[in-house]
């Protein structure tokens, strides 16, 4: 049963990520080591993955992108196929 909700996962965050998000294309998303230490105690990890994978264009600025949404900015990058979260807030 876990192998069928991996698969049907897999499929929508294939979706959601190269069709919604102008082809940003992922196979896994981790935090960065400094996220961990200085952001996840102000946005958690489930609304950091929420808000990546709700949000259609996210800005790209340099190598990286950014999202502004909900009064969040989160500041992510993607190498070799996987996105690391650098930064997260809460705008105020």
């Amino acid at each position: 049963m876990d192998i069928l909700k991996s698969q049907c996962l897999y499929s929508l965050l294939y979706y959601i990520n190269v069709v919604l998000t102008n082809f940003i294309y992922f196979k896994g998303m981790f935090p960065t080591n400094h996220y961990l230490e200085e952001h996840e105690k102000d946005v958690p990890w489930d609304k950091v993955v929420e808000i990546i994978l709700t949000t259609k264009n996210p800005r790209k600025l340099g190598n990286k992108f950014v999202i502004e949404k909900d009064s969040y900015y989160v500041l992510f990058e993607v190498k070799n196929q996987i996105l690391f979260v650098i930064n997260a807030k809460k705008s105020k």
